[in-house]
């Protein structure tokens, strides 16, 4: 089983195909601490051989940067169940976590596991900033 994920703005599954708004970031700047993001979408695309289609469980950890599980859900990770259908083996899935509140900066990783086998990390990086990054350029108007 292949796992393939990325972080992103917010996700959207549809037909087979993952939509997403600010896909592949890896840092979040927050103004302070505690911070509390809005939302924060991963996009899952999972792959099986033929022997492995049919009903799977997703898990999903979030972990400090000591390495510390954070809590999600009312279990302390998030689980969702999904299949991958005979033929190609491809689900696509969408995740938004809405509200997640960062104590401390540093480097943050969502871990995700395919029935506590195929694992996937999603490191990302929370710093406070006042400032937008200077590889940003903004401008008004139409080009």
């Amino acid at each position: 089983m292949n796992v393939d994920a990325f972080l992103a703005d917010a996700v959207q599954a549809s037909g087979g195909k993952l939509h997403a708004l600010g896909i592949g970031w890896s840092v979040l700047r927050v103004s302070g601490f505690p911070a509390r993001h809005d939302r924060i979408g991963i996009g899952v695309t999972v792959r099986s051989a033929a022997a492995e289609a049919g009903p799977h469980t997703l898990t999903i950890s979030l972990l400090d940067p000591a390495g510390a599980p954070r809590p999600l859900g009312t279990e302390g990770s998030l689980r969702a169940g999904f299949a991958t259908p005979a033929g190609d083996g491809t689900a696509t899935l969408a995740l938004n976590l809405d509200g997640l509140t960062f104590e401390s900066g540093g480097e943050h990783t969502f871990v995700l596991t395919v029935d506590e086998d195929a694992t996937t990390r999603l490191p990302f990086h929370v710093q406070a900033a006042s400032e937008p990054p200077t590889s940003e350029i903004r401008t008004v108007g139409y080009l």
